[in-house]
């Protein structure tokens, strides 16, 4: 690993960044509580072509002079753990890295309510955990992962992209699969991973109408599932998730996530001064909700929310002004 680029890794975790971004020639750049920070270190182009040609997998260089991009998992023992997206600006290489933190937070180090591993495990079914990039859904779906691993004797298979976080302590059975390595796509991986004897199933992300179809499908045959979607508010995830469905298809799909839904967490962080705070909504399928989502009533949800905090549903303190 070159010098310079060590040294940024280690000051950007000292730093407590979320992200680094670095390009030929110029200087390193930190996300830290949102904001951007320049570093007084530049990278060149010989320091940005050695590192391309350290972490590159194999196949990575005719995807590279083909115009794609390719997301991989970079881990350094020295280090700790980043999550690694290669790419060019206008012919120059380019690199966004994601700091991972090396524990995982439990869901009360998160300012998350416990219960909700036990609702994976008691309902199983679908839940899920959406927001938009950079609100720490990874981050929760491995909080939840290994709060069930470490209390059950359960076999979790997850799919990522890439793999990010490592687990210790567990009393449960873990098999990480990562996306273009060990499976190609995730709807194959869903329909694969049905046959490797799960309990649990953790995507990464629902990307298609394809893996969409899968984890609704393998949710309905019992097993228990946590993905993440790029959405905001339980409301808008119920209709683009059904947007995704032809208007024969809608209410069908409607019936099977009233019964296969557990809840859909939505999250987003708060930066000030002195903190940062994970806000989020808790969308918990109720019978109330069950009906609400079969008769597709979704600009009801919002109110029930708040009529069913007792069951511990929640809605966002922080209010902005596109989610209104």
């Amino acid at each position: 690993m070159d010098r310079c680029i060590q040294y940024i890794l280690n000051e950007a975790r000292g730093l407590g960044a979320s992200d680094i971004v670095m390009k030929e020639e110029q200087r390193a750049v930190y996300r830290i509580k949102g904001k951007l920070m320049e570093s007084e270190v530049s990278v060149s182009k010989a320091q940005m072509s050695r590192f391309f040609t350290l972490m590159q997998p194999a196949g990575y260089v005719q995807e590279y002079i083909g115009g794609g991009t390719s997301g991989m998992d970079v881990g350094f023992e020295e280090n700790g753990r980043y999550r690694a997206n290669f790419f060019s600006s206008m012919g120059k290489k380019c690199a966004v890295i994601r700091v991972i933190k090396n524990e995982i937070p439990s869901l009360t180090e998160l300012g998350l309510p416990e219960h909700l591993s036990k609702r994976v495990l008691n309902k199983r079914g679908l839940s899920l955990i959406v927001g938009k990039t950079g609100s720490g859904k990874s981050t929760s779906l491995a909080s939840i992962a290994q709060d069930i691993l470490m209390k059950e004797k359960v076999h979790m298979i997850t799919l990522e992209d890439p793999v990010e976080f490592s687990y210790s302590g567990l009393k449960g059975e873990l098999t990480q699969r990562e996306l273009g390595t060990d499976f190609a796509g995730f709807e194959r991986g869903i329909h694969d991973a049905l046959r490797q004897s799960p309990d649990f199933l953790m995507i990464g992300e629902i990307r298609t109408l394809g893996a969409l179809k899968a984890a609704i499908s393998a949710a309905e045959a019992g097993h228990g599932i946590i993905g993440s979607i790029h959405s905001m508010g339980a409301a808008r995830t119920l209709t683009r998730m059904l947007s995704m469905f032809q208007e024969q298809e809608k209410e069908f799909v409607r019936f099977q996530l009233s019964q296969n839904l557990n809840f859909i967490l939505s999250q987003k962080l708060i930066y000030s001064e002195s903190q940062t705070e994970l806000d989020y909504e808790l969308f918990i399928n109720s019978t109330s909700m069950e009906n609400t989502i079969r008769e597709g009533r979704f600009h009801q949800i919002d109110n029930l929310l708040l009529l069913g905090e007792k069951q511990g549903m929640k809605r966002f303190k922080h209010k902005n002004k596109d989610e209104s």
